[in-house]
């Protein structure tokens, strides 16, 4: 499973889904992932009231539910989604593997080697 950016959270959920039907993911990659669309909003937009989140895009919620190995990959550098929501997924998922890639912002994080020698490590043990 990978989801980046706006889409850790629907592969988060999916992940989840998938574990609780008893067919986890060998291994869910979540690439500049953030806690939740509330938390973001409220970092850049805090006076829209959260309520008016149709979709809550919660990662936080689901990551907890994921079966199998996680690891997420972030950008030190990144100035669209800090890496502390990074940092605060881990401490939801103890057991996840969090790189942060140096130098690396929200949107060249590919073209780092340390990224790609990260994600080829992780789906050749696979």
């Amino acid at each position: 499973m990978y989801g980046r950016s706006l889409g850790t959270a629907l592969a988060a959920e999916l992940a989840a889904d998938l574990s609780a039907a008893g067919r986890p993911p060998a291994l869910t990659v979540l690439v500049s992932p953030y806690t939740s669309m509330r938390d973001l909003t409220a970092e850049f937009y805090p006076w829209v009231p959260g309520a008016l989140l149709r979709y809550p895009l919660d990662t936080a919620r689901h990551l907890p539910a994921v079966a199998g190995p996680v690891l997420l990959l972030h950008g030190e550098e990144d100035t669209l989604i800090g890496v502390d929501h990074a940092r605060r997924l881990q401490q939801l998922r103890p057991s996840a593997r969090l790189v942060v890639v140096p130098g690396a912002g929200h949107d060249d994080i590919h073209a780092h080697p340390r990224y790609r020698s990260v994600l080829a490590e992780a789906l050749g043990g696979l």
